[in-house]
């Protein structure tokens, strides 16, 4: 068990303690001339001022806004999901079977959207619905992505995950769960809190992306709030600790803990990405008070009131380009780490809207009851910190070291035996513990594959490559890195394209790269281009028309733009009169069926 100041010895507790108040009591002092509230830099009010735009939503949201590179995405009670630029313009809406819910997550420009209750949808950033998957339970809070694509999704006895293929990789049953969403940890695995506490104290329960319970975590108090970052899962308590939990070798543990100098817990966190800081929202009187924290050490930075924010109606808080936003029912301010009240704004009466959101591009939404949604920018900054999560790895496991005695034998980390008991479980799905030890299989056979025709392998002979000796097996491969339903792959499937793979093998590589059809970046869809024009002959018609399929699978999934329109690039320089008739006709058909996509 780790918890809150679990590791501090019960003789040594009191005077730690005593240590933190006395520590407490100095930096109150310290800083008592910014623990009222500064007078804003700016004064708005809203009712007074013309939005910087506005549009028509089509129903009254449902769902908060959700920002994405292109602007925000909302879904209203028309079953209308829309989607408009960071300026208002709608780029498209499209209609959303089933009952909408609230429950709405972004995954770069993808979204997860929950219908029905329990139906979970991916749709990608063209309005296009890639797959619709029935959950075990109703979903019970907002679906959140790990760091491989793959989605968690929880109810309130259960946990499930899906992969970017739409696949159940596993699901669990639990005891009962509390409010607070699921939470990523430092080394990806996740915490769910319990609803009922043991001896007056929270539990949660550490589970690994593969669906494992790795250990139960009891902290020192009840919880109040909690909010993931980099770093770890940061934690209040009821008592007034602050903390943060993060996993080592050893597990989960507490890497600091700290007095906030409340005797209540903070109703709400929130983490900079941009300044690797954190904010704890603390109710003072009818007021909220501001505690700033180091996120990586506990160190305290700054306190001081939060404008005129009443806890009680407390709406949303979120890191911004340059500090902090915070809104209440009535007003909304953005504040600076020391304390600078930005501005301050007066807000529409709450009877005429139902939600509002900050975008990083310092816009604030209303999404009005009149079926509108309005934006004000409040900010003129031209700081650019990044305020997402600065994920650094999207893989949870790595490849084996190659056995070169094994493999001159002809022993492979894959033998066919294993291949067809993934291949099965892939089917299947619910494989749950089992796919860390498949991914580790796939991607260490998918590397060994890749070096095999490296170009830094020399005097290497084409009988001494296994794979180009036992295609049936090298296909087998390629069919299972494409139904892993993660993101990591597709960058394995653009080094193959780019390696010296012979003519033979070339064309069940490209084919493949697209029925997996991630492509994050565009990496495949740029050596598909490189393979058209530096490789394949005009002649080799069949590669030419698999390179076009593969084309179209890659732009459909991934619905974007920059993509589609390089997707286009590539149809067109088939175009070109070297090509026999029939290549050119297939890809003048498959550029008609991309231009459809848009039109949808």
């Amino acid at each position: 068990m780790k918890a809150f100041l679990k590791k501090i010895h019960p003789r040594n507790q009191k005077s730690c303690t005593t240590l933190i108040k006395v520590f407490f009591v100095l930096f109150l002092a310290s800083n008592a001339k910014i623990l009222t509230a500064q007078t804003p830099l700016r004064s708005i009010d809203l009712n007074a001022q013309e939005p910087s735009w506005y549009t028509v939503i089509g129903g009254n949201a449902v769902s908060p806004c959700i920002e994405t590179s292109y602007g925000v995405a909302l879904l209203s009670d028309g079953r209308l999901l829309s989607a408009c630029t960071s300026a208002g313009n709608v780029i498209w809406q499209r209609s959303i079977k089933g009952r909408p819910s609230s429950f709405l997550t972004a995954f770069g420009d993808f979204l997860y959207v929950v219908t029905d209750s329990n139906r979970l949808n991916l749709v990608n950033p063209s309005g296009l619905t890639l797959w619709t998957e029935t959950a075990p339970f109703p979903i019970a809070d907002f679906p959140v992505v790990g760091r491989d694509g793959r989605v968690f999704v929880r109810g309130k006895k259960g946990l499930a995950c899906y992969g970017l293929d739409g696949k159940r990789k596993w699901k669990t049953v639990t005891e009962e769960l509390g409010d607070f969403p699921i939470s990523l940890l430092n080394d990806g695995s996740f915490l769910v809190f319990l609803k009922k506490p043991k001896d007056n104290r929270t539990v949660a329960n550490r589970y690994s992306p593969f669906g494992e319970k790795l250990e139960d975590i009891t902290f020192t108090a009840i919880a109040t709030s909690t909010e993931s970052s980099e770093k770890g899962v940061l934690v209040s308590l009821k008592n007034g600790s602050i903390g943060l939990v993060s996993v080592t070798e050893n597990g989960a543990e507490s890497k600091w803990v700290n007095g906030s100098g409340n005797t209540n817990g903070a109703f709400k966190i929130c983490y900079s990405a941009g300044s690797e800081n954190s904010v704890f929202f603390f109710q003072n009187g009818s007021r909220t008070e501001a505690v700033v924290v180091k996120t990586d050490t506990g160190e305290l930075l700054n306190r001081f009131q939060v404008g005129n924010i009443a806890p009680s109606d407390f709406k949303l808080a979120r890191a911004t380009q340059s500090g902090y936003f915070i809104s209440g029912a009535y007003s909304a301010c953005e504040f600076l780490e020391d304390g600078t009240i930005m501005y301050a704004s007066t807000l529409p009466p709450q009877s005429k809207w139902t939600s509002l959101f900050y975008t990083n591009k310092n816009h604030l939404i209303l999404c009005m009851k009149d079926w509108t949604i309005k934006a004000w920018l409040m900010n003129q900054t031209t700081k650019t910190k990044i305020i997402s999560s600065k994920i650094k790895s999207i893989s949870y496991i790595t490849a084996k070291d190659s056995d070169p005695t094994a493999s001159s034998l002809g022993i492979r980390a894959l033998d066919n035996q294993k291949m067809a008991e993934i291949s099965e479980s892939f089917k299947k799905g619910d494989y749950g513990a089992k796919e860390k030890e498949y991914l580790t299989l796939i991607k260490t056979e998918a590397e060994n594959y890749i070096k095999s025709y490296s170009t830094q392998i020399s005097f290497q002979s084409q009988s001494q490559n296994y794979f180009a000796e036992n295609a049936v097996y090298a296909q087998n491969l390629l069919y299972l890195m494409g139904k892993t339903g993660t993101r990591e792959f597709s960058t394995l499937f653009a080094r193959l394209l780019s390696s010296q793979i012979d003519s033979s093998q070339l064309l069940s590589v490209i084919a493949f790269a697209g029925n997996a059809a991630y492509d994050e970046n565009g990496q495949v869809l740029a050596e598909l281009e490189k393979l058209i024009l530096n490789r394949i002959r005009p002649s080799e018609s069949v590669l030419l028309k698999a390179v076009c399929d593969s084309t179209y699978e890659i732009c459909r999934y991934m619905g974007r733009p920059a993509l589609i329109k390089r997707g286009k690039n590539i149809l067109s320089h088939l175009f070109y009169p070297q090509y026999d008739k029939t290549v050119r006709d297939y890809a003048r058909t498959v550029l008609t069926k991309m231009i459809e996509l848009e039109k949808k």
